[in-house]
């Protein structure tokens, strides 16, 4: 496994090439993009389940705010 620091120096080191290379909206798009892939590999891999997160999504919409 790699050392924490380097995998964040890298991936500060590929955000800033490409917001100096495309500009920050672009940037934006391309971490969205990149986010939307990741979290699809997590539901692929099975380590998150749609069902159980929609269940408890829904189970929390019924209770009343707090006072």
């Amino acid at each position: 496994m790699r050392n924490a620091k380097t995998i964040g120096i890298v991936a500060g080191l590929v955000a800033g090439l490409i917001i100096a290379w495309l500009g920050f909206a672009k940037f934006l798009v391309v971490a969205l993009c990149v986010l939307i892939g990741w979290f699809v590999a997590k539901v692929y891999l099975g380590e998150i389940d749609l069902l159980d997160a929609y269940e408890r999504f829904q189970s929390g919409r019924g209770r009343k705010p707090r006072s």
